[in-house]
């Protein structure tokens, strides 16, 4: 399913067509977030597996370790869990770390935080899907210098292929990762004079986007930009709203803007400002409501998928599964939720 058929038909309908069935009819906080958005309610049953709820922690990674704890106190027979942002799973880990039960309940992440990686080297994690955030950062510095520039970009997506990472392949990927790092590390070239700068606004402090950020600094050396790295402090919408008006209060300065919208929904106003000022562009989640230029970045459907095969090949016999995640008004959220949720079907 690409993103079009998506927002046309909907998460209701493809769930329904799915046969899933909610099994309770008190939702949790996270069950009634997650049926706004569409999800089903919850527990809710896929093919040999039963997705107990959708545990939202506001991009608070301390919550979402006390998330876990809570689950084990609620669900104790709980066979696996999925964090379907950065962090989510390395706090999972914490948490059954500090529980003793440490190998004992199957952790599935995505992206590439080096706590996942570490745990995928030791056996203590499944494996993650991984987005290339490098390619965030880079590409996105690449489309806004050819609008700058007056080249014609056409309105379109551009993917950026997840793929899976288990234990056979973590040594190489791993290593790869580190190299990046390292190389966000370094300082910036000097600019070219004249050089066009460019916003990139992120949705929190995970260290996920230490890759972007190396992408970032590729693009500013092969492009002669400047690339403006803004991090909101708290991880919420309320604050990237302010580094957008910000922005638009010295707009003069910028060419152009990439976001990563942590509440599309509830921002697409301040997102027309901006997209009005400047050439704007998505990136990670979308905001397809949004005037902004196209989305750049995972098709969260589709690694969503892949991570619901990752479960089926390393839980064959079914079990009970509970998901986390930052927020699910976020377009990543929710679609990855519904690709999880498919293919555990299927």
């Amino acid at each position: 399913m690409n993103r079009k058929t998506f927002l046309h038909f909907g998460l209701l309908a493809s769930t329904a067509l799915l046969g899933l069935t909610g099994c309770d009819s008190k939702k949790s906080a996270g069950s009634a977030g997650a049926a706004k958005s569409g999800l089903p309610s919850f527990p809710a049953t896929a093919g040999k597996y039963t997705v107990l709820d959708i545990k939202t922690d506001g991009a608070d990674q301390t919550v979402a370790k006390q998330n876990m704890e809570n689950v084990l106190q609620k669900f104790p027979d709980v066979s696996a869990v999925v964090g379907l942002w950065s962090y989510n799973a390395p706090q999972c880990l914490e948490a059954l770390k500090d529980a003793g039960k440490l190998g004992k309940v199957k952790v599935f992440a995505f992206d590439e935080d080096a706590n996942t990686l570490a745990a995928i080297s030791a056996g203590n994690c499944e494996g993650t899907i991984v987005q290339q955030p490098y390619e965030f950062g880079y590409q996105s510095m690449k489309y806004l210098k050819e609008i700058a520039d007056g080249k014609n970009v056409p309105n379109k997506e551009v993917p950026v292929p997840a793929t899976i990472i288990d234990k056979a392949g973590v040594d190489a990927f791993k290593k790869k990762m580190d190299d990046m790092k390292a190389a966000a590390a370094l300082p910036s070239p000097p600019p070219p004079a004249g050089a066009p700068k460019f916003a990139f606004i992120i949705n929190n402090s995970s260290d996920f986007w230490s890759y972007a950020k190396a992408g970032l600094k590729k693009a500013e050396a092969d492009f002669g930009v400047i690339a403006d790295f803004q991090t909101p402090a708290d991880g919420t919408s309320g604050e990237q709203n302010r580094i957008i008006e910000s922005i638009l209060l010295k707009s003069g300065e910028y060419k152009g803007a990439t976001i990563s919208p942590s509440e599309p929904a509830n921002q697409t106003e301040v997102l027309n400002k901006l997209a009005a000022a400047m050439p704007l562009i998505c990136h990670d989640s979308d905001a397809p409501k949004s005037n902004r230029r196209f989305y750049l970045g995972t098709n969260n459907i589709e690694a969503g998928r892949l991570m619901g095969k990752l479960i089926k090949d390393k839980m064959p016999q079914g079990g009970k599964i509970m998901i986390f995640v930052g927020k699910i008004d976020a377009e990543n959220a929710r679609q990855r939720a519904q690709g999880v949720i498919e293919a555990l079907g299927q």
